[in-house]
């Protein structure tokens, strides 16, 4: 049997084991559409008459109609319902009944169902690698969940329990954004999920970005220069006199680790204005750092740097500027940056 259910213009899948909240939701939707939510709604019952026996002509047409409704009622129901379900409404014989049934089962009950559902979401976690969509689906389930059992979550505190909820890898980028915040009004769930998916679709894109950069890295390893007769690259690339970048690689100096420095850059782009802003954060030194030191983010979108040496090619940029941190200086030009691996998109800053 398909796991879809489709008819008319619906389409929905079909009730199992672990869909009921969401399946719930659409079904009622189909219900209302229609015009049928009135027979699962508590107190649907057939109409009556003054004498059984002997009804009026009225009365007999009322319950004929109410008949067919419930009939179509429980006809959308139970095309709706896999195999290994149905038998949670076996027995039945009005459309609100199977409702009665199926919420009976589905639905924990009392102080023991609200603990154990809560405790459920609080302990939720993500593994490295996880689908972010997924785990979000999963939460807001839980959630809805104890809405209907009569336990609400607050807006804010759903807020917490996803962000503890993350993996350890994704500490820095939400500690940074929360901290950037301020004194703003609490973030709603809703913009913390469409920034946290956002920030999932980037890493996955660089994460595919990094394999193919590996994966062009490796495919010719034992190329010799014809110039300087080194491995790994072609006389036109070739940095040394006589190659076709010559003069063009970059002038490393060494200066104090930094690794406890961290930039987080966020890029905004028109036509007559570059800007770019950035905040840099220590987590570990406090001393002054030197122009030969690089402050590093895999999360930002732009890179800055201050040697104009280290470019391998450069383009000037007017009426541009870096803000950060209270000030702002001007940005001179965009290129791209040899540092073993090659940063496009780095913006000159002396």
């Amino acid at each position: 049997m398909s796991d879809d259910y489709t008819s008319g213009s619906y389409r929905m899948e079909l009730l199992k084991a672990t869909n009921w909240m969401p399946w719930k939701r659409r079904m009622l939707a189909v219900l209302v559409d229609l015009g049928l939510d009135s027979y699962i709604a508590e107190g649907a019952a057939p109409p009556g008459s003054a004498d059984p026996k002997s009804p009026t002509n009225a009365e007999a047409a009322a319950l004929k109609k109410w008949k067919a409704g419930d009939a179509k009622a429980r006809c959308r129901i139970e095309l709706a319902i896999s195999d290994s379900e149905m038998v949670h409404v076996m027995g039945a014989e009005t459309a609100r009944q199977m409702w009665e049934q199926l919420t009976t089962v589905k639905e924990s009950k009392g102080r023991l169902g609200v603990l154990a559902t809560r405790r459920t979401l609080y302990r939720a976690t993500a593994e490295e690698g996880f689908d972010m969509a997924e785990h979000i689906a999963k939460l807001r389930q839980l959630q809805e969940e104890l809405h209907t059992m009569g336990s609400k979550i607050l807006d804010e505190d759903f807020v917490m329990i996803l962000i503890t909820s993350l993996p350890e890898s994704w500490d820095n980028y939400t500690s940074s954004y929360l901290g950037s915040s301020g004194n703003k009004p609490e973030l709603k769930s809703q913009e913390l999920v469409a920034i946290l998916l956002e920030e999932s679709r980037r890493r996955k894109e660089r994460e595919v970005g990094g394999m193919s950069l590996q994966a062009k890295g490796k495919a010719r390893p034992n190329i010799e220069c014809h110039n300087c007769h080194k491995m790994g690259h072609y006389a036109k690339d070739c940095w040394a006199k006589g190659g076709g970048r010559e003069g063009k690689g970059p002038k490393t100096r060494k200066g104090p680790n930094r690794a406890g420095w961290t930039n987080q850059a966020k890029e905004k782009v028109n036509d007559d204005l570059n800007e770019v802003s950035y905040m840099a954060i220590s987590n570990a030194s406090t001393k002054e750092i030197s122009k030969y030191d690089w402050l590093f983010d895999s999360g930002t979108t732009s890179h800055i740097c201050t040697m104009r040496e280290a470019f391998i090619d450069y383009h000037p940029l007017k009426n541009s500027s870096v803000h950060g941190v209270g000030s702002s200086t001007a940005a001179q030009g965009r290129g791209t940056v040899l540092v073993k691996f090659a940063i496009p998109q780095t913006v000159y800053c002396p």
